[in-house]
């Protein structure tokens, strides 16, 4: 079954993104999306992005629109994958971004993260992959301390953020949470 999701901000604004609905695959909504873009709107047009679980893409292709120069992709399921890289294509954005067909975890450990300004993590619910790649985030080196990390999650999971960030925002709603990171100057 196709669905659709709307771009609610800047240049490709109201153009739609499709995707086949699966248990797998839950896109940011619209009013958390709102919220992060609210947050962040005086540095995305700026700003270097990295959408690791990307999914649908949403949150990097929403980055675009407002702005960012450059969206790195990384999605490991091959059908989300396919559909991104097609989405990218039809919204004539390609050049603004890169995908990469890699898990997170082995991405991460092998990218360098220097360039990057902002990191939109929405892993899968219910796996523990959100305290397992900030532990990871945490621990390189070459992360700027000016890069902000978005996290969604579930709110039944309670979770630890790793000591060397801070939380600048933090939202719930309905059954997620949403935070605003920045890794503290050591």
């Amino acid at each position: 079954m196709k669905n659709s999701l709307r771009i609610s901000g800047g240049s490709l604004r109201g153009k739609k993104i499709p995707f086949e609905f699966k248990d797998t695959l839950r896109p940011t909504s619209s009013k958390l999306k709102e919220i992060l873009f609210n947050w962040l709107q005086f540095e995305i047009n700026q700003s270097i992005c990295l959408d690791l679980f990307a999914g649908t893409g949403s949150l990097g292709i929403e980055a675009i629109s407002r702005g960012s120069p450059k969206v790195l992709f990384v999605e490991l399921n091959k059908k989300n994958y396919s559909s991104l890289s097609l989405n990218l294509k039809k919204l004539g954005i390609k050049e603004k971004s890169k995908i990469f067909f890699k898990d997170a975890f082995t991405w991460i450990k092998n990218y360098d993260l220097s360039k990057i300004d902002i990191i939109f993590l929405d892993p899968p619910f219910d796996k523990n992959y959100e305290i397992k790649i900030l532990q990871q985030l945490s621990k390189k080196n070459d992360l700027k301390s000016s890069c902000k990390i978005y996290l969604e999650y579930s709110k039944y999971n309670d979770i630890e953020i790793p000591k060397n960030f801070s939380i600048l925002k933090e939202k719930s709603v309905g059954d997620v949470k949403a935070m605003l990171l920045i890794k503290n100057e050591n």
